[in-house]
């Protein structure tokens, strides 16, 4: 986290023509409308720095990458590893408050167990070594070092690759080939991530168990993993207090303050107020509650909104928000402007909001970044949304076939797919509370914290979303990876070495539907990624 490092990005005037052209004519126009335009570059694509601010004081490293606050998308895990890729996770509101907070918890502290594996698999000194080899064979594992522990969950030895390839024949039991405990390299309950690489590299171990005062396991380390977190902190996301960073999204009205408050009592820096409509009187009085139960101690993004009007009612509010979520209806499983008949193309949303923000910050010094939340099919158009005044960018889809991510895993046609569902959808909708609030359909007869709906108040539901299938990805940090190396090439091919001077220097241009077509992959056959 940075004190207060934010400059409002000051685009190329003629990407201020172009834009403000269109919107004096009310075309709004999305990302395939328009192509940008290449331009001399001193700067190789690896050379290019993405850190960006998603609020005054938060900078991250990661081109101000943010996972969605969505119940097939972002939980615990998911913010871990977007925090280790430089960016954010947003842990979804469809949990209770004491869950969501207990997940918070869990991704700040991770920085200090920075690949330790909380809760390991591990076998009793009693059972066969046949029982060890079924067990890594039916779940496909592909590790092969397993704590032994007693029936009190003591550690009393541990079991590698190694001591099961010198077995040659029988089917001992555990107890007869372990390496025993007094020849196992252990580490206190509560070492560090530091710590524990330091003790692996001198000992010359690759697997370190962690253990309380009494010997029952608390953990285990994995060479690779800590090796590999180690290599890697330079890029990761961290608070004021070395933590990894992790938001959370909450809702509107005065209940809504028990998960605040709990939030903030372990740790949380950023709240997200999530809305399907932003720019509302709750939202203001939400921010009022927030900031002055905690001023200075949370940052407060609030969304989501599309115009400039909206900006600007958020905006000259009494109370500030920290950052504007932009985005009414460009998402793939939303369905507001279907259901609603509002929304404005994501490109136009993302500049009209930059715009209000520049104006005022020219009356009152006062400006915030712009995150761009939804329509983010590839690291083109997150270029795109940079060139417009965005600085921060949330993704959903295209992050929820990642591994981390909570939903399900589907065979279907024997390709792996992972769940995904619009919080909008009718199944979170009728589900949970927090899909209800956030699209203002709570009914009042209800308390927040009552989950369930009646059939009678199943049949007013109305959905704002859909549920699907995305293609299963793989670890979010091969998805991130390529994000981040074609924003890389993109600023470059601009002449940009930074976000700030390529804003400066981009040129956009419209285009026909010819140079859309033209811009894809054409006039093959069977066209593979």
């Amino acid at each position: 986290m940075d004190k207060t490092g934010f400059t409002l990005p000051s685009l190329n005037p003629r990407v201020v023509e172009l834009l403000d052209g269109q919107c004096n004519s009310f075309h709004a126009i999305t990302f395939d409308e328009v192509t940008l335009q290449d331009q001399p570059s001193d700067y190789h694509p690896n050379d290019v720095v993405l850190k960006s601010y998603i609020t005054p004081k938060i900078c991250l490293k990661g081109c101000g990458l943010m996972s969605a606050a969505m119940d097939t998308v972002t939980e615990a895990r998911m913010a871990l590893a977007m925090a280790k890729m430089g960016g954010i996770g947003i842990i979804h509101r469809n949990l209770s408050p004491q869950e969501q907070a207990q997940q918070v918890k869990w991704v700040r502290k991770k920085i200090n167990s920075g690949g330790m594996i909380d809760k390991p698999f591990t076998f009793h000194p009693s059972d066969n070594l046949s029982v060890l080899q079924n067990a890594i064979s039916l779940n496909e594992w592909h590790f092969t070092s397993f704590p032994i522990v007693d029936d009190n969950n003591k550690l009393v030895g541990l079991m590698t690759r190694d001591e099961m390839d010198f077995v040659e024949d029988g089917n001992p039991t555990l107890h007869n080939i372990m390496k025993p405990i007094d020849r196992i390299c252990v580490a206190p309950e509560g070492t560090s991530s530091e710590e524990a690489y330091t003790l692996m590299r001198q000992n010359k171990v690759k697997k370190l168990p962690v253990i309380d005062e009494a010997g029952h396991l608390k953990g285990l380390y994995v060479w690779n993993d800590v090796k590999s977190d180690q290599r890697k902190r330079e890029q990761f996301s961290l608070d004021d207090e070395g933590h990894f960073l992790v938001g959370a999204a909450v809702g509107f009205g005065e209940a809504e303050m028990e998960r605040v408050d709990l939030l903030v009592s372990v740790g949380c820096r950023l709240l997200v107020l999530d809305s399907s409509h932003g720019a509302c009187r709750p939202a203001r009085e939400q921010l009022q509650r927030i900031h002055t139960k905690y001023p200075g101690k949370v940052e407060v993004i609030v969304g989501n909104i599309a115009s400039y009007e909206s900006a600007m009612y958020l905006l000259e509010g009494d109370f500030k928000p920290d950052g504007l979520k932009v985005g009414i209806g460009p998402g793939s499983i939303c369905t507001t402007r279907q259901v609603t008949g509002h929304g404005v193309p994501q490109l136009t949303a993302v500049y009209r909001t930059w715009k209000a923000v520049h104006d005022y910050h020219a009356k009152t010094g006062y400006s915030i970044p712009v995150i761009a939340d939804g329509g983010l099919r590839t690291s083109g158009d997150i270029v795109k949304c940079i060139a417009v005044g965005a600085s921060g960018f949330m993704m959903g889809s295209c992050l929820a076939g990642a591994e981390e991510s909570p939903g399900m895993v589907v065979m279907k046609s024997g390709k792996q797919f992972k769940t995904i569902r619009g919080m909008g959808s009718r199944s979170a909708m009728e589900s949970r509370s927090g899909s209800r609030i956030r699209y203002h359909r709570n009914d009042g007869s209800s308390a927040p914290k009552d989950e369930s709906l009646s059939e009678q108040q199943k049949i007013k539901v109305v959905p704002e979303g859909v549920e699907g299938l995305v293609e299963f990805k793989g670890p979010l940090e091969r998805i991130v990876l390529e994000f981040l190396g074609g924003i890389q090439s993109g600023l470059a091919h601009s002449g940009g070495g930074t976000l700030p001077e390529f804003q400066r220097k981009a040129q956009l241009w419209l285009q026909s539907s010819a140079g859309i077509s033209e811009g894809k992959p054409h006039s093959i056959f069977s066209v593979t990624t």
